[in-house]
């Protein structure tokens, strides 16, 4: 900087020279031989001074500058003048003779210091210039004056701060945190609340798998935009603002230049937030995108693995992945650019400002604050404190980013909320009108949302009357849901009314609507709670005994009380751990407590086996009495005793009458009858006569004997069910022994090992180029404030320079070179991390994604891996641990440069000094250690508390249909509500700790700066700088020596003058090293939730799965012959491993041949396909194919092999053509057509708009039941696999479609190894091998024939169905 100083100060230790005074040492060193004339000898510098020596004015001089002659000899154009003793109080080289005064610049000590933690740092400003007063030369002149004394009274004014700072900071992050959380709850709320009040209509055209992953990703960044992150702009706010108004107050020319530069850098904040606002929205809908397909297909794991869809899926993923990583990019470049131009002309403003200030006083001219002309100690004060504050609003702008990252997701957030629903459930509105069950549907027109062009009605009317029931029944796709949706108002028609008792169901509240209604449907929806719970949704004030009583009406008592559990099993995700039948059976005993006036039965009953189906018929027989009900059956048998059959077709009731009169027309409802006795009649002719030949050794079957086999069978079952309650007495030791289980494994949750970074950084390895531009802007940030501490140390310099305006242009262009520095440095290093943080977002939810869907069946069916959970963890985990491992470690780095830069200058510049504030570290670094710990207990409980809500959310939208007709909105509302307290809870522990902790480390700043003020005083007052021999010379010059005193004060005052300045440099040096570790303390919630997010993401990562079918390994056969052999087998499901499902279960199927399973619900038939599909592997025994063990095959092309149609298929929302293409990805359109056609779906599908190109919409609710079998059917078909397994794969279809596709299968089945599991016997008394399956074993196999001739289990079941 100065290049006298810098050559003198060389070799300024070679010569000692000590001045006693005061009893102190003052030592101040000169080199002779750099000594200019006049020669000065030792004997001058060796003059005892005494305390009381006084001074005349004539012994005072002023050094005053030549302006004309700037730059030539300055050291020759100074005029020595005369002037008083006593002048301003800084070291200002334009002394002008005043008597003394006060400056207005420097308050009283006892002046308030405001306490806000944003008012704090610019108030340092105020007691810098305080502590600068003590050490001008007017002060240092005065013989009775002491540094020690007086620098002891002004640090007290650190330690009120100190203490303000304590107070303001605890109210400051503890009310912004429970506020950004309680503001984050109350967001979440409204939203879900806002979901669930939508009509189903909306969910037709709105990706709902979108809105679970919104609620937890959307609302964490919402969360982030209005909590702590306003605190902390705030904050920063009000610093600028009181630093600029300090500035103002105390020279408001030079303040109004500086702040001209404002709105530059209000400009770029501005420009960075707009486009970080629109690419954030970009952004997130791509996240959402990718969200949908994981909640989609997690949600429907057994359907992706069936078709070994794993892959695949992960491909797509990455898809939507890619998209949010392009749009990341751009946030990167646009981010950067923006706080690149903040911090370039914050730095720039410097620049002029300080030219500007030098200006004004070379220039004279006057300050009218101070009432005198402009002096160095007004632009010191000035520049100061709009320093402090344009750093403020650097600090505040990052900010700006979470904002747009707010404000971008609450678009979408709010978009709902303010979506005004058309059938609003929480609605007031609407008549309460209790239903006498008159209903009528007049001249109704309608269309589904989603496909508008599609009329479903036009001109439909019925009418019912009250008690009545009536049966619709016709082919598939004819409208007979619909009738039921539109009743329940899932939809209102397009035109024409539906009145109940007169009233038009729009004038009638929508809860008190469907509190009258009671709908059993075809796919009935469980949610994953327990069964008395999912009972309770049809009546939440149920009892115990009513819910018991409900259950045993739908005959669902005996085998939920033979589970350990008994009614408090839970039932899993969707209802995953019952069988199909046991989830209808409570889905029946649900609508049974509910006690409606009017009952929707949607193929209540196709799920049962024959027993159980005649037993719950019988329960809905007694309940339809003297109730409304609307039935749709396609088997025309349950329903002949309707009051009314409509025979709907083409969205209009062609007949209508009763069974009798319908006949009689010998119409279309003749047909449906003909046709369905026409398949049925031989299989049932076929069937008792062969019965009859077989049974009572060739007698034929009675009444009394079917009546006495009735008996037999329940006895069995009852002496099962009292067997098994048996079992349960020993219940409480069960729960004592699982509450065990839980507690160790909560012991082995808290051993788990951390999760080192550099697992991360390898994940970017391929970035390296990247992370190096970062490192490197990030080191360039880090060493900006140290550097720039330098060159403020040297303006005290500049105004004591005999060439102030020269050396003020050189410190400017400085300050401008450190302005283009920042503005590089930060736009580099802010895109690298940014673009290094993105791919690492893309890398840790695409293995997350990966791990998941690679995991065994059983592992999703415990209740931590429910797909809300793994969606909402996708959601927010990978961004937890990106923000913290990509521009935060940026700004760690940037940190780490700082401490260590500022260190080495301040250790250089005063050891003494930085070791004695260096011992204070360990306090800061024990609090910050604190607040980590504190705060990874918190992140780790909040996160699952917000899992818990999350689950509740995704299902609740999953199952919305089945919410909406139990009235369970509020229910599941309240729900949400309650898992959402658990994380204000948390909140408030960890705000009230949070803001505790940072008070303390905040405070503890302010208690060094006093104590390094304190004894960096001290150290000058006992002389240990010494100012360079240049600076001796120039201003101690005999005879007259400047500062009017003698040579040994003039000294002394010299090197108490530099002392200070080394004294600042030291100080600033370590305050940036401190307010670094200040910064870097403040990431400690981030840091905390992103080591917890980071441990869930590699636990998630590394957790091997028991069957992948990602491994290449294990063995293939050329050619599948179809021999299957189950030998030995003991299984149970891993979420219930205490209920044995086989117990030493054995099964020979033959190569080729048709085997059927056959028994009650519950008795394990659909396990063994599960088995078969290694969806699962047992625990003792094994599954052979053609002799070799299924667990040594290839699992994928185990799979590729088997072709499964369950119970209850799943179809994806693509299209039709994608959907049967998913079970064979290269099929062309030709395999797809002719596989829709064997599966009878080709006519309906072209019959649609949009063909096979038809989009089937989230959940597929655009197809029917027998629609949604037919296509799961075709995609079955497609694959053309070796070995066809069939869970009830015709039982949603009417009787037409159900002959034609049963054709298709038993064309597709001939040479093939099939599986078939029936109730209806009819259709498998063909099959080669019927094997009975009943308590976990195979009770009798053989054929039909041979079965019948034992007389046993078989022989019952067919006499059930006679």
């Amino acid at each position: 900087m100065d290049n006298n100083n810098n050559n003198n100060s060389e070799n300024s230790d070679n010569n000692s020279y000590n001045i006693v005074y005061n009893n102190s040492d003052i030592s101040g060193f000169v080199n002779n031989d750099d000594l200019p004339i006049p020669t000065i000898n030792d004997e001058l510098y060796n003059l005892p001074i005494s305390p009381n020596e006084s001074y005349s004015p004539e012994e005072s001089f002023e050094l005053v500058h030549n302006n004309n002659n700037n730059n030539k000899n300055n050291n020759n154009n100074n005029i020595i003048t005369p002037i008083s003793p006593i002048s301003t109080n800084n070291s200002s080289t334009n002394i002008s003779p005043r008597k003394p005064e006060n400056n207005p610049a420097v308050p009283s000590n006892d002046r308030k210091i405001n306490s806000i933690t944003g008012v704090a740092t610019p108030a340092i400003s105020i007691v810098f210039g305080q502590v600068m007063n003590v050490f001008t030369y007017q002060e240092l002149s005065k013989p009775d004056f002491d540094i020690y004394k007086e620098i002891s009274k002004v640090t007290l004014n650190f330690v009120w701060i100190a203490i303000g700072m304590f107070v303001a900071c605890y109210i400051e992050v503890s009310c912004w945190s429970i506020a950004g959380e309680r503001q984050s709850v109350r967001c979440r709320k409204r939203y879900l609340k806002a979901i669930l009040s939508q009509e189903i209509g909306w969910y037709d055209v709105t990706k709902s798998s979108e809105l679970s992953t919104r609620i937890a990703s959307d609302t964490q960044l919402f969360q982030e935009a209005i909590g702590e992150k306003v605190g902390n702009f705030l904050h920063f706010s009000s610093t600028f603002v009181s630093g600029f108004i300090i500035g103002l107050v105390n020279g408001w020319q030079l303040a109004l230049v500086i702040i001209s530069i404002t709105p530059l850098i209000a400009a770029a904040g501005a420009f960075m937030t707009k486009m970080m606002t629109e690419l954030t929205k970009r952004g997130q809908d791509a996240y959402a995108k990718a969200g949908s397909v994981a909640e989609e297909k997690i949600g429907s794991i057994r359907t992706v693995a069936t078709f070994s869809g794993e892959e695949r899926e992960t491909t797509l993923y990455a898809s939507n992945l890619s998209d949010a990583l392009k749009i990341g990019r751009q946030k990167g470049l646009m981010n950067g650019l923006g706080i690149g131009l903040v911090f370039f002309v914050m730095f720039g403003s410097y620049s002029l400002a300080f030219w500007y200030g030098a200006k004004l006083i070379t220039d004279k001219y006057y300050n009218p604050v101070s009432h005198r002309d402009w002096q160095g100690s007004d632009v010191l004060t000035v520049f100061f404190s709009v320093i402090m504050g344009a750093m403020a609003l650097g600090q505040a702008t990052p900010n700006l980013a979470n904002f747009a990252n707010g404000r971008g997701a609450a678009y979408k957030i709010f978009q709902v909320i303010d979506n005004h629903s058309k059938i609003d459930p929480f609605s007031k509105d609407g008549i309460e009108h209790s239903a006498e069950g008159d209903i009528e549907f007049r001249n109704v027109s309608f269309a589904y949302p989603s496909r508008p062009e599609v009329r479903i009605f036009n001109g439909f009317s019925l009418s019912i009357k009250k008690g009545q029931t009536v049966a619709l029944v016709g082919d598939s796709g004819g409208g007979k849901s619909s009738v039921i949706s539109l009743l329940e108002r899932f939809y209102d028609p397009l035109d024409g009314e539906i009145l109940m008792d007169a009233i038009n169901i729009k004038d009638i509240n929508v809860r008190c609507l469907r509190q009258n209604i009671g709908l059993v449907s075809q796919e009935p929806t469980l949610f994953g709670v327990s069964i008395a719970d999912n009972i309770r949704y049809g009546c939440e004030n149920a009892s115990m005994e009513q819910i018991i009583e409900a259950a045993q009406t739908a005959n669902a008592h005996d085998f939920i009380s033979a589970l350990p559990d008994g009614y408090n099993t839970q039932v899993g995700e969707k209802g995953v751990q019952m069988s199909g039948g046991q989830k209808q059976r409570i889905a029946i005993a649900r609508a049974l407590i509910k006690n409606p006036k009017i009952l929707l039965l949607d193929e209540a009953t196709s799920a049962l086996d024959a027993e159980n189906e005649h037993l719950v018929q019988q329960a809905i027989d007694k309940l339809m009495q003297g109730r409304t009900t609307i039935v749709i059956a396609h088997r025309l048998t349950t329903v002949q005793h309707a009051d009314v059959i409509a025979v709907v077709r083409g969205g209009t009731i062609i007949e209508q009458g009763t069974h009798q009169e319908l006949l009689s027309m010998n119409g279309v409802y003749t047909s449906l009858v003909h046709r369905q006795q026409n398949g049925e009649a031989e299989d049932r002719r076929r069937l008792k006569s062969r019965f009859k030949k077989k049974l009572s050794n060739g007698r034929p079957l009675s009444i009394t004997d079917t009546a006495s086999i009735s008996s037999s069978i329940s006895d069995s079952d009852n002496d099962s069910s009292s067997n098994d309650e048996s079992a349960t007495e020993n219940n409480d030791e069960k729960k004592e022994k699982r509450k065990k289980k839980k507690l160790e494994k909560k012991k082995k949750k808290t051993k788990e090992k951390s999760v080192p970074m550099t697992r991360i950084f390898k994940m970017s390895q391929e970035e390296w180029p990247f992370f190096l531009l970062g490192v490197l802007g990030a080191m360039v940030n880090g060493a900006i404030m140290p550097v720039f501490s330098i060159i403020f140390s040297e303006i005290l310099k500049v105004f004591n320079s005999t060439s102030m305006y020269h050396d003020a242009i050189r410190l400017c262009l400085w300050f401008l070179l450190l302005a283009s520095c920042a503005g590089v440095a930060n736009f580099v290093q802010i895109s690298s991390f940014t673009y290094i943080g993105e791919v690492l977002t893309y890398h840790l939810r695409y293995f997350s994604f990966r791990s998941i869907i690679r995991q065994d069946i059983g592992w999703f069916d415990m209740p931590e891996n429910a797909t809300g959970i793994l969606t909402a963890n996708l959601a927010t985990d990978a961004t937890l641990v990106q923000g913290m491992s990509s521009q935060r470690l940026g700004l760690v780095i940037q940190n780490l440069v700082t401490i260590v830069v500022g260190l080495v200058i301040a250790f250089i510049s005063g050891w003494k000094l930085t070791l004695v504030v260096l011992a204070t570290v360990p306090i800061i670094a024990f609090a910050g250690k604190v607040e980590m710990e504190f705060m990874s207990g918190f992140s780790k409980e909040g996160k699952e508390a917000y899992a818990k809500s999350g689950q509740i959310a995704t299902e609740a939208i999953g199952g919305i249909r089945t919410v909406a007709s139990f009235n369970a909105e509020k229910k599941v509302y309240d729900k949400f509500k309650f898992a959402l307290s658990e994380p204000i809870k948390i909140a408030k522990k960890k705000a009230i700790t949070a803001g505790l902790i940072f008070g303390f480390t905040q405070s503890t700043m302010f208690l060094i700066w006093a104590l390094g003020y304190w004894y960096g005083g001290k150290l000058v007052g006992e002389g240990e700088w010494k100012a360079p021999s240049s600076d001796i010379v120039d201003i101690c010059v005999p005879p007259n020596y400047t500062y009017g005193v003698s040579r040994g004060r003039c000294i002394y005052i010299q090197n108490s003058i530099y002392g200070f300045g080394q004294m600042q440099r030291v100080f600033f040096a370590i305050v940036m090293s401190a307010m670094s570790m200040g910064n870097a303390s403040a990431f400690a919630p981030d840091m905390a939730k992103a080591k917890t997010a980071t441990n869930a993401i590699f636990k998630l990562i590394d957790k091997v799965s028991k069957i992948d079918p990602f491994k290449k390994t294990g063995h293939t056969l050329e050619d599948i012959k179809g021999d299957i052999e189950f030998r030995g087998i003991q299984f149970s499901y891993p979420s219930r491993p205490n209920k044995l499902i086989f117990n030493d279960f054995s099964l020979s199927i033959p190569a080729g041949k048709k085997v059927a399973l056959v028994g009650d619900s519950g008795g394990g038939k659909s396990s063994v396909i599960s088995l078969l599909e290694r969806f699962y592997d047992p625990a003792v025994g094994e599954i052979l194919l053609d002799g070799v063990p299924i667990k040594d095959m290839n699992l994928s092309w185990l799979r590729s092999n088997l072709g499964l149609v369950g119970q209850e298929p799943f179809l994806f929302s693509g299209t039709i053509k994608d959907n049967i293409k998913y079970g064979k990805p290269d099929a062309t359109l030709d395999e797809v057509i002719e596989a829709a056609k064997a599966a009878n779906a080709h006519t309906f599908i072209e019959e649609l708009p949009n063909g096979y190109d038809t989009p089937l919409g989230d959940k597929y609710t655009q197809l029917s039941g027998g629609q949604k079998q037919r296509v799961a059917i075709a995609r079955a078909i497609i694959r053309n696999p070796k070995i066809l397994l069939l869970d009830e794969a015709t039982s949603a279809l009417d009787s037409k479609s159900e002959t034609i596709v049963q054709e298709a299968l038993d064309n597709v089945m001939k040479g093939r190894t099939s599986i078939v599991i029936a109730h209806r016997l009819t259709t498998i008394i063909d099959s080669d091998i019927i094997a009975v399956v009943k308590g976990g074993r195979v009770v009798e196999i053989g054929t039909h024939d041979q079965l019948l001739e034992l007389n046993g289990v078989y022989t019952n079941l067919i006499a059930r169905q006679l």
